[in-house]
């Protein structure tokens, strides 16, 4: 590699106050950052940043009312789209950076020209390429309704009916009721002219077919109001991502024509007979689970983004703000205190991991999506499909909550001037809310991974292969001979090898698995119905299994990550100190577990090997931190917070903030009440 080249692509940055941490750093962040994102990606953030910092209409974030925050989105996403800057079908995960700017553009951008056309290109077929070219053109905006307004993630509860009527060669589209609206649609309330719908599909002879898609004309192109049989609205403020317009769509007895149905792989003849291509449901049921787990996939990589924001406020600002010391006459960084370390190193840890891993699954879930679009029979992609759905199901619960950890604890870390808007870090966790929700609420979505888990635990005891084709519970084929197994390390630095904490959460799942399936024969025996037991296996049982599941996939991938040739001694040393933080952390708060199963035996030690490896990983880090986050930062501009600016100068900046609006310095308008009061 060319450093030369690397130093130009990549600006310096300014001199202050975070200099003396910079120069301790062991590595060149340049050099990492361009390890990790590579020259392309690089310089698609350098493009996009640009366009941003130059067009007007980005140069505006504060609006008063709602209306002009749907406005402004609506004005910033057609700049977008008709520069061809952001393409999320053409930059897979690179567009999510746009998170770390303004949440509600690449929420917009990401349904309307990557969640919608991916959904047609996946499930459709050329009947559906005039209206795919229009929606990729901006001619058409789209949006994506599954949710309904009593039912969410459990899909196959939906309520809205599509019933084929052979005489108009047309689909009835009905809502029975409000509680079957279709909500929280992105896009939908004041924009989408078009809407992929999920509708039980009915054919004539009333035969019910289950949940099936569609691609729905909403407005009138011209006018732009709702097409006779159709109400649509808005489903009003929120927390945050205002930009987004969620709405609520009904139909009534509403037709459109058959070729809306995307129909892949099942159809409908002109004279109403049923046709597809995967004659087993359940098989046909698990290809359109994965299908549909890529907004689940793409909230990982939105975590990582939010998350790197926060860190790099944080950590910036706990670099700078000084706090007691030795002496009077001496006052330390907040960063140079063992407290402060154990509340922030493990989330910029983490957030590295987040950051590793979603790449990865993005890239995994774009191979599988192309598959889809160009095999002729979808059967062998079901058990992709099932596995992509289950860790997904996993991991989006895992990388939210995470995420949400991550800014609470930067929030709280910066005191006082943490809780300033001008800090953002308020406005970020408002944004990141939303993920711990859409797109399957987590606690819900967790269960689903952990009914994936234990039917690859019947597999293995009933001496059939486990299906993993990415390889992420595959090990459990191994489960009777990892399960013996007991921890065995005899220092902090032994129980720190990546590979040695990955075969401790191996152990944890093959534990889990097994403990929760055994839990779920002996409900069985007791007369327990099947949803009885699903129902009561969910907590200290299958809820534990799935997260230790999504952070062992986590750890995987990091430690893969870790084998790459092109990283140097110095970048390697220093993410095997993040991914060993990781990991030992996720461990720690599973003592118990480890103790209570027999991995860790009394006299092993373990708890006091993993937690004084965790406070010297923490400690290794001080004179990292700094260069680690300006390998996650943003320009200056989109980081917009005065604790998290590149040069340090934290109170600088805030007074800037403060002194630039008038207001902060005017009497108020109802001073005479003031007055008035006094005694």
């Amino acid at each position: 590699m060319n450093m030369i080249k690397i130093q130009k692509m990549i600006p310096d940055l300014p001199k202050g106050p975070l200099e003396s941490y910079r120069n301790r750093a062991t590595f060149d962040w340049k050099l990492l950052k361009y390890n990790l994102e590579g020259e392309d990606f690089i310089n698609f953030q350098k493009t996009l940043w640009a366009f941003i910092e130059k067009t007007p209409i980005f140069q505006n974030r504060t609006c008063h009312s709602l209306d002009e925050q749907r406005k402004l989105c609506s004005l910033q996403l057609k700049s977008l789209i008709d520069h061809n800057v952001a393409h999320p079908l053409s930059h897979t995960h690179w567009f999510n950076i746009l998170y770390q700017y303004d949440a509600s553009i690449p929420v917009k951008l990401g349904i309307t020209q990557g969640l919608v056309p991916s959904a047609i290109m996946a499930m459709g077929s050329k009947d559906q390429n005039d209206i795919l070219d229009k929606i990729q053109s901006g001619e058409s905006v789209s949006c994506f309704a599954l949710t309904e307004m009593s039912h969410g993630t459990n899909a196959k509860g939906m309520r809205t009916t599509a019933t084929y009527n052979a005489k108009t060669k047309s689909f009835v589209l009905h809502s029975p009721d409000f509680e079957s609206a279709k909500c929280w649609a992105g896009g939908l309330g004041k924009t989408a002219t078009h809407s992929i719908v999920f509708a039980q599909l009915i054919t004539p002879d009333e035969k019910h077919h289950g949940l099936h898609t569609f691609i729905v004309p909403i407005r009138d192109p011209d006018t732009h109001m709702p097409w006779p049989g159709v109400i649509v609205g808005d489903m009003g403020e929120k927390i945050g991502i205002n930009g987004v317009d969620n709405g609520f769509v009904m139909f009534d007895n509403y037709h459109i024509p058959r070729k809306c149905l995307l129909n892949r792989t099942a159809n409908v003849t002109e004279d109403g007979n049923y046709v597809t291509s995967v004659k087993n449901a359940s098989k046909r049921f698990g290809v359109s689970l994965g299908a549909l787990s890529k907004g689940r996939v793409t909230i990982t990589s939105i975590c990582a983004n939010f998350a790197s924001v926060a860190m790099v406020i944080a950590i910036r600002y706990c670099a700078v703000r000084k706090q007691f010391g030795p002496s009077e006459s001496e006052e330390w960084p907040v960063m140079e205190y063992q407290a402060q370390q154990w509340r922030l190193f493990p989330h910029l840890a983490a957030t590295y991991a987040l950051k590793i891993f979603s790449v990865a699954i993005v890239r995994n879930m774009y191979e599988f999506q192309i598959k889809l679009m160009s095999v002729q029979n979808p059967e062998t992609l079901e058990s992709e499909g099932m596995e992509m759905h289950a860790l997904s199901c996993a991991a989006k619960p895992l990388c939210s909550w995470t995420s949400r950890d991550i800014l609470q604890d930067c929030r709280e870390s910066c005191g006082g001037h943490g809780y300033l808007k001008m800090s953002r870090l308020g406005d970020l966790r408002a944004e990141n809310d939303a993920n711990c929700t859409y797109e399957g609420e987590n606690n819900v979505l967790i269960q689903q991974a952990s009914n994936w888990l234990l039917n690859q635990w019947s597999n293995m005891i009933n001496g059939k292969p486990v299906s993993s084709p990415f390889r992420t519970a595959d090990f459990i084929q191994d489960a009777n001979d990892i399960l013996p197994l007991k921890f065995s390390c005899a220092t902090s630095l032994e129980t720190l090898e990546p590979e040695n904490l990955l075969l401790s959460f191996k152990w944890l799942i093959c534990y889990y698995v097994k403990k929760t399936y055994e839990w779920a024969q002996d409900l069985k025996r007791d007369g327990c119905n099947d949803f009885d037991v699903r129902n009561n296996t969910q907590v200290f049982h299958a809820q534990t299994l799935s997260s230790l599941y999504a952070q062992h996939t986590v750890m995987k991938y990091f430690i893969e990550y870790l084998q790459d040739p092109s990283l140097r001694s110095q970048e390697r040393d220093v993410l095997k100190k993040l991914c060993s933080l990781y990991g030992a952390v996720g461990l720690e708060k599973r003592l118990g577990d480890l103790y209570a199963g027999g991995y860790a035996s009394p006299n092993s030690n373990m708890d006091n090997l993993l937690r004084k490896g965790i406070i010297m990983l923490c400690k290794d880090l001080v004179p990292e931190a700094v260069a680690l986050v300006d390998v996650l930062a943003p320009p200056d501009f989109v980081v917009n917070s005065p604790l998290g600016m590149a040069d340090g100068e934290v109170y600088k900046h805030i007074k800037e903030w403060i002194f630039k609006d008038k207001e902060n310095f005017e009497r108020p308008s109802w001073w005479k009440i003031i007055v008035q009061s006094k005694l």
